[in-house]
């Protein structure tokens, strides 16, 4: 926002009225009009040359030609000063002024000073620090603004040592911001989207601005973990906000699979994931994902680490995670040990069920009551595009775990009910040795005698089912 002016109680028509006076007062010493300029006299009849002299309520500067100084900015004894067009030394008023090193390297055309009740213009303390004087501009707010060694308004990224930080690395090196060239004033206590160009990014939605949190002291935040808002937020070295996938250093390793663990959300957010977000993996994760930008859900911990290789039960429900956080959905044969997932397996069809030499069983990550529950009880499952009848543990260290051997009068492998060809009445399935009699709906039949299947083949069986005879009836 553009500074307004203060302007000096004096008018310039009173300000001349001032020097008259004067040239009544004093006579031959004091100020003389010589038709075309002020002098100021002496007592002992020399001209005043550089010099401040008095008139009425304020002061005017003599150049070295004796003549009145206006609309300049004066020099002198290190301090910088500035006179208006009636030649007054202004105060508690901000100018802009014509840049005398505007054609030096990312120099301004103009330049920002303010003029203190002493008609000093404020610059930068003797010890070369940065330092914020409170002013108080035309809204009633009061803001705080930095200045130069030459009383330069500082603006933009500034460093500690009250130089303004330019080029590509300025948000890198940069330590408070200060708006812009008519505005300067110190960022404080507020978020800040700002560009930063930074070839080592190179994620796809990366646009050449990143966020920076100013803290009270005008400092931005950088290298550390903070609480703003309720929101947690992870602010990199040079003080941008981290976005996207981060890999905590105490977990790096030339594993990819243990390096992300921490989300923090799109480049217009960037607080700390917490509870279920949907996301495309990192790169690293999967590349294939990352390209065709394909979407998955995750479970943030209130630490930020995601959830990794477990069985994990959130609001009521289980799900499953892989190594990189991403929750599993569908059938997979897997080898799990108290909750933690040790391997898995995705299976797309019975052939891919676990063989008896294997220590692995089977879970179903389903859509029912919402996606990737965990599965329990009977369920039904497509694979290859039939219907097939699963059934789950409900209960115990291992519950979800697929049902192995007779359950209530099926036979189940892996989770998975054997049954005969559904057009066939009855049939026999071997299981453990031994042959059972099943209807076509996979139901043990007990206790039967001469029933026929659909080939004419007669069968009967015991109290447990298992088959007694078979064969035509004669």
């Amino acid at each position: 926002m553009k500074k307004k002016f203060q302007i000096c109680s004096a008018t310039c028509a009173g300000i001349i009225l001032a020097l008259g006076m004067n040239i009544i007062s004093y006579g031959a010493a004091g100020w003389q009009w010589n038709g075309t300029e002020w002098h100021y006299y002496e007592k002992d009849g020399s001209m005043a040359t550089e010099c401040w002299r008095r008139s009425g309520d304020h002061l005017f500067y003599l150049g070295s030609d004796g003549k009145l100084v206006r609309s300049r900015l004066i020099e002198t004894d290190g301090d910088y000063y500035y006179v208006n067009s009636a030649g007054a030394r202004v105060s508690n008023e901000w100018r802009k002024l014509p840049n005398e090193e505007a054609d030096s390297s990312d120099e301004p055309d103009n330049v920002w000073y303010y003029f203190q009740s002493t008609g000093k213009a404020y610059k930068a303390p003797s010890s070369g620090k940065t330092s914020f004087k409170s002013i108080k501009i035309s809204t009633g707010e009061t803001k705080k603004y930095a200045f130069d060694e030459r009383g330069h308004m500082l603006f933009g990224w500034v460093n500690e040592n009250s130089q303004r930080v330019v080029g590509d690395d300025a948000w890198r090196d940069g330590i408070y911001y200060c708006g812009t060239e008519n505005d300067g004033a110190m960022s404080q206590s507020e978020w800040k989207r700002l560009e930063a160009l930074d070839d080592n990014n190179q994620d796809n939605t990366f646009d050449d601005e990143y966020w920076f949190y100013f803290q009270s002291n005008g400092k931005k935040t950088a290298n550390t973990k903070r609480n703003i808002n309720g929101r947690k937020y992870l602010f990199r070295e040079d003080g941008n906000a981290q976005y996207q996938w981060y890999a905590s250093p105490s977990n790096a390793s030339s594993n990819t699979s243990q390096t992300v663990n921490s989300y923090y959300k799109a480049p217009s957010q960037c607080w700390l994931a917490v509870g279920w977000f949907l996301t495309v993996p990192s790169e690293e994760i999967d590349a294939q994902a990352y390209a065709d930008e394909e979407k998955y859900w995750f479970y943030g911990l209130n630490n930020g680490n995601v959830v990794t290789n477990q069985i994990k039960s959130i609001n009521g429900h289980s799900y499953g995670f892989n190594e990189d956080g991403m929750m599993l959905h569908g059938l997979y044969k897997m080898e799990v040990q108290n909750k933690k997932i040790l391997s898995y397996e995705k299976i797309e069809n019975l052939d891919q069920l676990p063989s008896a030499d294997e220590n692995k069983t089977v879970y179903y990550f389903g859509d029912h009551p919402k996606e990737g529950v965990m599965a329990t009880g009977r369920t039904t499952i497509y694979l290859d595009d039939e219907k097939h009848t699963f059934y789950f543990k409900t209960s115990g260290t291992d519950r979800g775990s697929g049902i192995h051997g007779i359950y209530k009068d099926s036979i189940y492998e892996n989770g998975h009910m054997l049954t005969i060809d559904s057009n066939m009445r009855y049939g026999v399935i071997q299981y453990d040795g031994k042959e059972y009699l099943v209807n076509q709906s996979g139901k043990i039949q007990k206790n039967k005698k001469n029933v026929k299947d659909a080939d004419e083949v007669y069968y009967s069986s015991d109290k447990d089912g298992i088959v007694t005879s078979r064969g035509n009836k004669q």
